[in-house]
């Protein structure tokens, strides 16, 4: 490749170290897609023939043809995906292969296949997203008459429908779908072909007619997207990259969290669900074991990811400009990354299903009966207020209560008129009728709340955002 300036060849432990075409052959198909536009380019500027350009097509159709069939033999000492297409397609055509270059670079070259390749990766996760976010959907509509304790310090803190809690993870599916929608519109496929190895043509190619090409070629519904303004940055950036490995980290740290609720959720001493045997396993001594792996492993692959994250920040931030050759190793953080989360949801989405995913009512009601954490002590207070006794005097005689109940061992459920009026003269029988779980959660009547129509207003709208499936 480089002959003219080296009369030595690169060691072979240089060959394998310096290699990206283990990894980067996964850019093939956006390297084909933007070298005919590029050609197509060339020719319009008269360094190609239309013969020419016709013989890079056909070379570009048989080398398709090779790699998706597996016949491709891809070369370690011609470094990249890049150099290996290049070899093949003049070993095909002649020197109209060796034309293709003119003007272009590799830095400028693989920073288009990149954002080419991310654009479509986003495409398929904001997919995945939506796709979990509706399994959810229908979880929560089947199950909207279960309530569940909701936790804050991982302790008992108030009723909530496990419908509520299920429409907040839906929520978050909803939002990364939507942030990484956004961040793949504002700037990932920006162009950045024709800006050479770092400071432009020196040929006269039409820049804007590359970036719609490579638009077109990407995504057919796509318009004109812009050239990015500066030769330098165009071949140095990688915020793209940045921008949607951030939103796989940000994406699996809700899954994370999400998968941490089902597991302690289907323990014995929860018992609130029971997870199928598709997303399950045993134990390899202990027979009676039911291991939560898939939410086990969504929770593990979150640092891998997050360190991905931390990878690329710590890549980009002493390089010089314009295009190192650190950015090399940019390319395993992204597809590792995007793997990863594309993984998780899909198989999140599995574990949602139902098939997978039992609700288990009856040890559910069980917990709720046992009256452990005293849930309806909000319903005291709520209740004081509304006749007219200051919130804070409310807390107290509701604190109050709680201590009186646990010392005498009872529930809410066991109190009785004489033992309100033991606690506090302001507590009065009428308040035995408010000291229900339901009762509680239909009083959150706000947006946001846990009453029952509330949640079903909610549901419609997550049901609007994540989309109709496809």
């Amino acid at each position: 490749m480089w002959q003219g300036r080296f009369s030595g060849k690169p060691d072979k432990l240089m060959q394998e170290f310096s290699q990206s075409v283990s990894f980067d052959q996964r850019l093939w198909r956006e390297d084909i897609q933007g070298s005919l536009a590029y050609a197509a380019e060339l020719q319009r500027i008269g360094i190609l023939t239309k013969k020419e350009l016709a013989d890079i097509k056909k070379g570009f159709r048989q080398i398709t043809e090779e790699i998706e069939a597996g016949k491709f033999q891809w070369k370690v000492e011609l470094e990249d995906v890049h150099m290996n297409i290049e070899s093949r397609l003049t070993q095909l055509i002649g020197d109209a292969g060796k034309k293709l270059h003119t003007g272009r670079s590799r830095n400028d070259q693989v920073a288009t296949d990149l954002r080419m390749w991310c654009w479509r990766r986003a495409t398929e996760l904001v997919k995945a997203a939506q796709a979990l976010g509706r399994v959810i959907v229908e979880r929560a509509h089947e199950h909207m008459d279960v309530i569940i304790p909701a936790y804050t310090h991982l302790q008992r803190a108030q009723p909530v429908r496990l419908s509520h809690q299920l429409a907040a993870y839906a929520g978050w599916m909803a939002d990364d779908a939507g942030f990484v929608d956004f961040q793949r519109l504002l700037t990932m496929l920006d162009s950045p072909l024709g800006a050479g190895a770092c400071t432009g043509n020196s040929f006269g190619v039409d820049q804007h007619e590359l970036a719609g090409a490579i638009a077109a070629a990407t995504d057919r519904g796509l318009r004109q997207r812009k050239v990015i303004h500066n030769s330098l940055r165009a071949v140095g950036d990688r915020d793209f990259a940045l921008d949607l490995v951030y939103a796989c980290a940000r994406c699996m740290s809700h899954l994370s969290r999400i998968a941490e609720d089902l597991i302690l959720w289907s323990t014995a001493e929860f018992g609130f669900i029971t997870l199928g045997d598709a997303v399950t396993t045993g134990s390899s001594i202990m027979p009676q074991k039911r291991n939560p792996d898939a939410c086990e492993l969504v929770r593990g692959k979150t640092g891998r990811v997050v360190g991905h994250l931390m990878s690329l920040f710590t890549l980009l931030k002493g390089l010089p400009m314009t295009y190192n050759r650190d950015l090399q190793e940019d390319k395993e953080a992204v597809f590792d990354a995007t793997d990863q989360t594309l993984a998780c949801l899909r198989v999140m989405a599995l574990v949602f299903s139902k098939e997978n995913f039992k609700v288990n009512r009856e040890r559910i009601q069980a917990h709720l009966d046992s009256g452990a954490g005293y849930m309806e002590a909000m319903n005291v207070a709520d209740w004081l207020v509304l006749q007219g006794v200051p919130f804070r005097d409310g807390h107290d005689i509701t604190g109050r209560l709680v201590k009186y109940v646990e010392q005498k061992g009872m529930r809410f459920a066991d109190l009785t008129a004489k033992d309100l009026a033991a606690v506090d003269k302001r507590l009065k029988p009428e308040l035995l009728k408010e000291l229900s779980l339901e009762a509680l959660v239909e009083r959150k009547q706000v947006y946001a709340g846990t009453a029952r129509a509330r949640v079903l207003e909610r549901l419609a709208e997550l049901k609007s955002w994540l989309g109709e499936s496809r």
